[in-house]
């Protein structure tokens, strides 16, 4: 009766080839955080360093599109390949998230090492064999025509779990844990972190699917510091040998829809292409997003979003948000993000007050 009445509902909005936002998770300082927020059970997953993919199957054949709502099938035949043979079903939408392997360890390497094949359109093959992927499936929205997203997540995975052939080092669904136990919870994100993943995904087991971000859902465990996902702003013109390029780029964090500066980062980016991403890369993608221009300095709308590390975080009268990062660096693009999914005032407060209480 239930699927019944979450088919009337829902089959109207999910159609299997058009995509939908994903749902996202808010940050969590610990466990204990989590079972206060979300209640108890919970359900927790390994949190992955991957991008995220949603697979779609319709009467025509699998389609992939990333978390910006971008199809990237032809990009992915590897996985394309995956659905067909290891997942059942006539249509449907999963959610994923596609982490890279190395080729001999077959252990989780970092989401830069196989960034790149997001965009590429060239030499797909050699590619994927290049920078094999694991698919680790997470959630199921829609199966068969009946909508799945207002359903429990714990209704969820029983179907989720029985339309997946696992297949380590392919395709597998999350590993998981239920618990109402904060020392379990706590076993299995230092569990999760020995099998190199980022930490958990910590779920109400209740939640239904819901695209967005909002509480009593999902939240992430990580180990503090970690690294943050912001938009560059503004940047400043280099003198010398990097003259002509964007060298220094002013970094913000999102309020409300709200761009709010926390630092300037110049570190991290390469000199040459061979190193990894370069000034020059980088200007190429800024220029056309300029704004406005006082002498070296330029205005940039937000749009492109960069991962960057940090020692700590002070407060700062110096930037809108009332924060700075301490010796940022730049650590990647991230092509997956969208400006919702760029990391929060209220993520850098927890992060700044939680490093206060552990000096």
């Amino acid at each position: 009766a239930v699927l019944a009445l979450s088919n009337k509902l829902h089959t109207a909005i999910l159609t299997p080839g058009k995509p939908l936002k994903s749902m996202l998770a808010l940050l969590s300082s610990n466990v204990e955080e989590a079972f206060k927020a979300l209640g108890s059970p919970l359900q927790c997953e390994y949190k992955l360093d991957g991008f995220r993919l949603q697979i779609h199957k319709t009467p025509q054949g699998i389609h992939l599109f990333t978390r910006r709502l971008e199809e990237v099938t032809t990009q992915f035949p590897d996985i394309v390949a995956l659905a067909e043979k290891y997942i059942s079903g006539n249509t449907y939408i999963l959610d994923t998230e596609a982490v890279g392997i190395h080729k001999t360890t077959k252990k989780y390497v970092p989401f830069q090492s196989i960034s790149q094949r997001i965009k590429r359109k060239h030499d797909i093959h050699e590619m994927a064999e290049k920078y094999p992927v694991e698919l680790n499936v997470f959630d199921i929205l829609y199966y068969n025509g009946a909508s799945y997203i207002n359903l429990s997540l714990i209704e969820r995975r029983k179907q989720l779990e029985k339309v997946i052939t696992n297949q380590p080092g392919k395709i597998k669904v999350t590993e998981k844990l239920v618990t109402s136990n904060v020392k379990e919870a706590n076993a299995f994100f230092e569990k999760s972190l020995k099998h190199g993943t980022e930490g958990l995904m910590l779920k109400n087991v209740e939640s239904p699917f819901r695209p967005g971000r909002y509480v009593g859902g999902w939240m992430k465990l990580k180990r503090i510091l970690e690294p943050l996902d912001l938009v560059i702003v503004g940047a400043e013109y280099g003198s010398g040998k990097r003259a002509g390029v964007l060298s220094s780029y002013v970094i913000a964090c999102q309020d409300n829809k709200k761009f709010l500066t926390c630092g300037m980062v110049a570190t991290g980016v390469k000199e040459k292409e061979t190193e990894g991403t370069t000034f020059t890369e980088l200007t190429k993608l800024l220029k056309p997003l300029i704004i406005e221009q006082h002498g070296r300095y330029v205005n940039i709308k937000a749009k492109i979003i960069i991962e960057v590390g940090y020692e700590e975080i002070q407060r700062s009268p110096s930037y809108t948000s009332g924060y700075a990062l301490r010796f940022p660096r730049f650590h990647m693009i991230k092509l997956d993000k969208t400006l919702a999914e760029i990391n929060s005032l209220s993520d850098i407060k927890k992060i700044y007050h939680t490093q206060k209480r552990k000096h």
